[in-house]
């Protein structure tokens, strides 16, 4: 069977989430995410898909996540601060004005050409906070020089023309891992664009929180997919949620009474992202392919709380996943 694996985008706690979901997966079924045919990551799930392309397994990769000493493996010795490595959970200063003028002028003459998600990025204001940490960390498993090759493919978005770039895909640009991991990182109005070969890239999540349907035509028969920013309508008891994925956002402001613009906003934007996840899970079963979507449920909401770039909340968060995804896969 050929297997595919999709990370999606979620910033520092949904990398936590996806590790921990990653592990889930791999004592659960049996499955080594790493021997995935192909390992498509956005954003954050870049980052990941790097590592496990670079020959990191699942076990490394957690034991890794919670600061403990590795002495064996590609990540023995190799420092990451995670708490601190992006700036923090605000972003600095962004610049004034928008951050891509041409395309916001060609988003509003198409308006239908353009996911939303990709228009509010070309309104954002350019951000002044670096990914060089994450760029780094992957130029230490990966080397310098060599381009996105193997299973590995990593999802970013031209910021001039809007359109998703592919790195790793026949007749994409080419760029070495870390440099792809940095554009598929680059959050609009947070982290500067990062440029390559005279192009400005922001992070793939622009267009999508996964970009899942990008693995239709690639022959496999299988495709997990982890959306740490979508959500998986559930209780802690396994109960469905009623209203599916909006009744079960409307039920986590209920329960936990979350308060501030931060969460009215965050919430608006897991439904989007979940419903976007359903349309491309729909074109891959379509096609004829099995998908697996592995995404938080309520429980792991109130672990993650609504700042996705909190890194105090890390630690809570991969331990919460690590025992809500077995659960949803085994039943």
């Amino acid at each position: 069977m050929r297997r595919g694996l999709v990370l999606g985008g979620g910033g520092v706690l949904g990398a936590a989430w996806a590790v921990g979901a990653l592990r889930a997966v791999e004592e659960e079924t049996g499955w080594r995410p790493g021997e995935a045919e192909v390992v498509l990551g956005t954003s954050a799930g870049s980052i990941l898909g790097a590592v496990l392309a670079a020959g990191v397994g699942t076990a490394e990769l957690t034991d890794h996540q919670r600061g403990l000493e590795l002495t064996a493996g590609p990540l023995a010795g190799v420092g990451f601060g995670y708490e601190a490595a992006l700036g923090g959970a605000r972003p600095p200063l962004p610049r004034p004005g928008f951050g891509s003028p041409g395309l916001l002028r060609d988003a509003l003459r198409d308006p239908r050409g353009y996911p939303f998600l990709t228009m509010v990025s070309a309104v954002a204001p350019t951000g002044r906070g670096s990914v060089a940490p994450v760029g780094e960390l992957v130029r230490g498993l990966t080397g310098a020089g060599a381009a996105v090759d193997g299973p590995l493919r990593v999802v970013a978005v031209d910021y001039g023309t809007g359109r998703r770039v592919v790195f790793g895909d026949p007749g994409q640009p080419v760029a070495e891992p870390a440099d792809a991991v940095m554009a598929s990182c680059a959050i609009p109005g947070w982290f500067a664009p990062v440029e390559l070969g005279g192009a400005r890239y922001v992070d793939g999540g622009c267009w999508s929180a996964t970009n899942a349907d990008l693995m239709l035509g690639r022959g496999l028969d299988e495709v997990y997919v982890l959306a740490p920013m979508a959500l998986r309508p559930v209780w802690p008891d396994g109960r469905d949620a009623r209203g599916g994925p909006v009744g079960a956002v409307r039920e986590w402001r209920r329960r936990d009474r979350p308060r501030g613009v931060l969460v009215q906003l965050v919430g608006r934007y897991r439904r989007v992202v979940t419903r976007q996840l359903f349309r491309e899970v729909r074109e891959l079963r379509a096609s004829g392919v099995r998908v697996q979507v592995l995404a938080p449920t309520l429980e792991d909401l109130a672990a993650m709380g609504p700042n996705m770039m909190d890194p105090v909340r890390r630690a809570l968060t991969l331990e919460t996943a690590l025992h809500t995804t077995a659960r949803a896969l085994r039943g």
